[in-house]
């Protein structure tokens, strides 16, 4: 017996033994399986990557190269007549150049647009004017390394083609672009953090890096594959960065017809993230099968512990899921609900649990609004049937609560062919998206409104002008009130537009530039054309300088919409004050506000609360024109360049608008 009981330790111990072999060894090929595939995957995704990003480039130079032929044959030696053809032809690709120059056959600047016609720079050892000068008579493309500009006093790739006269070489035509041009990029391709792209020339000279570290500009790099004309167009490699010493995993992708190299390195330590998670959960795992293993005679009460667990997990999936459930048991009783659905309707477990379905719909019933307690499970389940056990719209129902912050919910039915639960009922809050229809319901109504009485105007006095005769001056007056209402219809649209392109951009397109505060009010308020009879605001006095980085157009949109509203929102007259403040709070810190006051009809707390809502109007009368975008645009232009809107006001008695914006 007892040798039997030895032999059956031995027996356990050699299973246990092996069975904690087989785990680590497990262990250890998911770790390395688990390592390869990440290293692969950032392998296959920079060269990826990198390809895209050629085509990216490659496509900028070909519209760069076609600009360029486009405009050579322009240039007769008259900058001012070139300059108007430079202005015309520079607005198809402005987001890519700032600078385009003329040097003529010894080398002298005879033209750049961000030069005086009087600066005559010697750049005859310029090597984007060498490699055209020593080739004569040859017309091709070719892309410098970066340089600073002697003109711009900035960073530049130059990208030209000689000027042939009579097939003999006259001088050379030059696009400077910016390397943030190419480099920039990477914000579309979304890299992850601690990435690194790069444009390398042929040559070795670095051309753009993504981040930017202008120092690498230039830098000479060497030994690397895509350097070798014998390689092939893509790859992988890995090594320590040369610009910030980061080890990382290259992919590039060549561009040999210009000379050109896009590298796009993911850091190893980012790419195996993941996998050092993996490797502490697997190794907590090993550790877990192997402790499992020698406490055998522990198994039931583990095996339970891990259902517990999983009990656990599916608890917390349900809790921080978006739509509520509730399940019925096969005599369609309710038998679980979920937190979401307590959380949607207020309803605890203990209130509905063990309810029939008629009783649960009930009970939910009298929590929505009087007009809207329809609710019925049993003719879900008919329209579900009558469409042959697919979702269809009968089978799912909308339901507003009159508490639980008044929600919308669309309830859904599944049915279930488990012999434990019959049904499910799925909850969704479809509050905002009711919500979104009720405001697109709501400004399509005003937008018809606003456009309806200036367009009646137009076709009734237009209509009555070509039905009869009317002498001069009446005809002038009657012209003049078209040509009035037709600018309203021209403010209302373009105002529609101005948001579009501000949500579908999102200040992609802003222009940037170091602006005095109190120079640009200035400008601001000498073009602004107040209501008749009214007094034009104050400019702010110079006592001190702010400067702003900022869109000028944008901002001045921004600035007039708050002027246009202050004005039309005094009916009965009244001062309407601009001034500059510095942000003397915490909240505004590095901040210059721009504070408009008005002393009109004001607003109501309710109404302050809403009024850069989209489409909303504190004046529900009609008599004052606007479609409720105005200050929607002037948010949107505020906080895209990092500021934020300030509203105060008291009815009655005015309202105060400030728009704080960070300074330089």
């Amino acid at each position: 017996m007892k040798r039997s009981s030895s032999v059956l330790r031995s027996q356990i111990f050699l299973i246990v033994g092996l069975s904690i072999v087989l785990v680590w060894a497990a262990a250890a090929y998911e770790l390395y399986r688990s390592r390869q595939n990440h290293l692969h995957g950032a392998e296959v995704r920079t060269v990826v990557q990198a390809h895209v990003f050629a085509e990216y480039s490659r496509s900028t130079i070909k519209r760069i190269n076609e600009f360029i032929l486009d405009l050579r044959p322009e240039w007769t030696g008259d900058w001012k007549s070139f300059s108007n053809s430079v202005q015309r032809r520079q607005e198809n690709i402005d987001d890519l150049t700032f600078q385009v120059a003329i040097i003529d056959r010894d080398g002298i600047l005879a033209y750049s647009n961000l030069a005086k016609p009087t600066d005559r720079t010697d750049l005859s050892q310029r090597e984007h004017f060498k490699v055209h000068q020593e080739a004569g008579n040859a017309d091709r493309l070719f892309i410098s390394r970066p340089l600073k500009g002697k003109v711009s006093g900035k960073w530049s790739i130059q990208i030209t083609r000689p000027i042939l006269k009579n097939g003999k070489f006259d001088g050379v035509l030059v696009v400077s672009v910016s390397p943030e041009q190419f480099a920039s990029f990477a914000e579309k391709l979304r890299i992850a953090q601690g990435s690194s792209l790069t444009v390398v020339r042929n040559t070795g000279e670095i051309m753009a890096r993504y981040p930017a570290i202008e120092s690498s500009l230039g830098k000479l790099i060497e030994g690397r594959p895509f350097l070798r004309s014998d390689e092939a167009d893509s790859g992988n490699y890995s090594i320590a960065a040369t610009v910030d010493g980061k080890e990382r995993i290259f992919g590039y992708y060549r561009l040999p017809e210009y000379g050109m190299n896009f590298v796009l390195g993911e850091a190893e330590n980012d790419v195996l993230v993941p996998y050092f998670s993996h490797r502490r959960t697997v190794i907590l795992g090993a550790i877990a099968v192997s402790i499992l293993a020698l406490s055998l005679f522990f198994m039931l009460f583990r095996s339970l512990s891990t259902l517990e667990s999983v009990q656990r997990q599916l608890d917390a999936i349900f809790s921080l899921s978006p739509d509520g459930f509730v399940s019925f048991d096969a005599e369609h009783r309710v038998k679980y609900i979920s937190p979401t659905f307590s959380r949607m309707t207020g309803l605890e477990e203990s209130d509905i649990a063990g309810l029939d379905e008629d009783a649960f719909a009930d009970r939910l019933a009298k929590l929505c609004v009087e007009n809207a307690r329809s609710f019925s499970i049993a003719s879900m389940r008919a329209a579900h049937n009558t469409g042959n056990g697919e979702d269809n719209s009968g089978s799912r129902q909308l339901i507003e609560l009159a508490s639980a912050g008044k929600r919308v919910l669309e309830v859904g039915l599944r049915l279930s062919e488990a012999k434990m639960v019959s049904q499910i009922l799925y909850f969704r809050d479809v509050t905002h998206e009711t919500e979104v229809d009720r405001l697109k319901s709501e400004f399509l109504s005003t937008a018809a409104h606003e456009l309806r009485t200036p367009m009646a105007s137009i076709f009734g006095y237009s209509e009555l002008m070509l039905s009869q005769e009317f002498p001069e001056e009446e005809r002038h007056e009657l012209l003049g009130i078209i040509h009035r209402q037709s600018e309203l219809m021209v403010s209302i649209i373009n105002e529609l537009l101005d948001l579009v392109r501000i949500e579908e951009r999102r200040g992609k397109d802003f222009n940037l530039s170091r602006i005095e505060a109190g120079e640009l009010l200035r400008e601001i308020i000498a073009n602004f054309k107040t209501i008749d009879g009214t007094t034009p605001p104050a400019a702010p006095s110079p006592e001190s300088q702010h400067w702003l980085r900022v869109d000028r157009k944008k901002l001045t949109q921004a600035v007039t919409n708050v002027l246009s509203n202050a004005y039309k929102y005094s009916p009965n007259g009244g001062a309407v004050e601009i001034e500059l403040l510095e942000a003397s709070d915490e909240e505004h810190s590095g901040q210059i506000g721009i504070r408009i006051t008005d002393h009109g009809i004001g607003m109501t707390p309710e109404q302050l609360a809403r009024v850069c809502e989209r489409f909303y109007r504190a004046d529900t009368s009609g008599k004052i024109p606007g479609t409720g975008l105005g200050m929607s645009i002037v948010k949107e232009i505020i906080e895209l360049h990092g500021g934020k809107v300030s509203l105060g006001s008291k009815m009655g008695s005015g309202t105060s608008v400030t728009l704080w914006i960070p300074k330089t």
